[in-house]
């Protein structure tokens, strides 16, 4: 779960402007629940929401929706909250590296 190209460099940039007390090197050596946490505060101030739910006893549902231009994804059949998790990061990222959120 990490970010790619200029979403990259736009959460740096961000991330550092916020009060999160940890430099680029430590924040990525965090457990991927704790990055997830500052990465939907980060993807929620450029308007790219991010939700995931329980869907039944197996499966994990996630949305991500970019509230500026309506563009929505939805992924499904994931079986883990982490898989989830990741999945819904990556495609926020990709919707940020193709411009579609401005």
């Amino acid at each position: 779960m990490e970010l790619t190209g200029k979403c990259k460099e736009d959460f740096e940039k961000w991330r550092k402007k916020q009060n999160y007390n940890v430099d680029a090197p430590y924040f990525y050596e965090l457990k991927y629940s704790m990055q997830y946490g500052v990465y939907v505060d980060f993807f929620d101030s450029v308007g790219i929401e991010i939700e995931i739910t329980k869907w039944d006893e197996d499966t994990w549902q996630c949305l991500v929706s970019n509230k500026k231009t309506l563009i929505a994804d939805e992924l499904y059949d994931m079986y883990s909250r982490l898989e989830a998790r990741t999945a819904a990061i990556t495609k926020a990222n990709e919707i940020y590296n193709g411009n579609e959120h401005k």
